[in-house]
């Protein structure tokens, strides 16, 4: 008697797993989409939300987001971030429009290169996967700090979300100058 106790048991367990990986299977949408910069920008945007340069008013504090060929990770592009953060303030990024399922498991990744390391937070990187286009700081989910290796270091952000009746997702991802250093 024990061991058909201990077989179903186990059978019930694998029905279980086996439902579970199915329900995944149906209930995500799979896309990988991959981008280098070698050819300009693509479907991506330059974006900010900057504060205004008290040394010249009117005027936001100075900022770009630019392609280079003098630091890069894989190719003879990537592009280049630079945020004056003298204000303590402003979030600089790139964001993109993506397909996705109804409900869709989104993981952004990338790497990012800091010419110093710091205990101290001198910037952080940031990350957004929702559906509406973000327009402001807030909208950005801090992943970790800007300059936590001198060198190279990959970033990743994930989060499941339902996609709006046009079945698209924002997705975007930039550095952000964000109160004192800690």
């Amino acid at each position: 008697m024990k061991r058909v106790y201990v077989i179903i048991t186990f059978l019930t367990v694998i029905a279980i797993v086996l439902s579970v990986i199915i329900i995944w299977i149906l209930c995500f949408h799979f896309i990988t989409y991959f981008k280098s910069f070698e050819n300009g920008f693509g479907r991506w945007i330059v974006d900010a939300d900057v504060p205004e340069d008290p040394n010249n008013p009117g005027k936001p504090v100075e900022w770009h987001i630019s392609r280079t060929s003098s630091i890069t990770h894989t190719g003879r592009y990537s592009l280049e971030f630079f945020i004056d953060g003298r204000q303590d303030d402003g979030t600089i990024w790139i964001e993109t429009k993506i397909e996705a399922g109804e409900r869709s498991r989104v993981n952004v990744s990338f790497w990012l290169y800091s010419e110093q390391e710091s205990f101290n937070t001198l910037a952080v990187v940031c990350a957004y996967i929702g559906v509406e286009n973000p327009e402001t700081e807030v909208d950005f989910q801090v992943i970790g700090a800007a300059n936590e290796v001198v060198g190279w270091k990959r970033y990743e952000y994930l989060t499941v979300l339902d996609s709006s009746s046009s079945g698209e997702i924002w997705v975007a991802v930039g550095i952000s100058v964000r109160g004192k250093p800690t």
